[in-house]
């Protein structure tokens, strides 16, 4: 059943579904990243994902979370580049980087904006 109140409601619940997938496509790509078996590929999978997640935040004005994404992004667009070859530290930032999307927090102040 539709909240009536909210026109959107439908749409908002179908993107935090896709958050949860978009977060363990995340998750595996950054696993796949840190291994032997990273590819442009895999950076670009990582990638598609914080630009996708960021773009649902944006399109329900989560400007906190686009920002942050977006940061995200522009490290993420540096390695897909050459400009940025990541070592252990960074690596390191990148899934601590991709926790935050999975934090509690985080999800509750998402979906009280439902």
């Amino acid at each position: 059943m539709t909240d009536q109140l909210d026109p959107l409601a439908e749409i908002k619940a179908s993107f935090f579904i896709e958050c949860d997938e978009l977060l363990e496509a995340l998750q595996d790509g950054l696993e796949t990243m840190d291994s032997p078996e990273r590819s442009a590929e895999t950076i670009n999978v990582v990638f598609r994902a914080v630009h996708s997640i960021k773009g649902g935040a944006g399109a329900f004005g989560l400007n906190d979370l686009v920002n942050f994404a977006h940061c995200y992004e522009s490290v993420l667009d540096n390695e897909r580049s050459g400009l940025l070859e990541p070592d252990t530290d960074i690596m390191r930032t990148f899934f601590s980087s991709g926790r935050y999307f999975a934090r509690p927090r985080v999800c509750r102040y998402m979906k009280k904006t439902k």
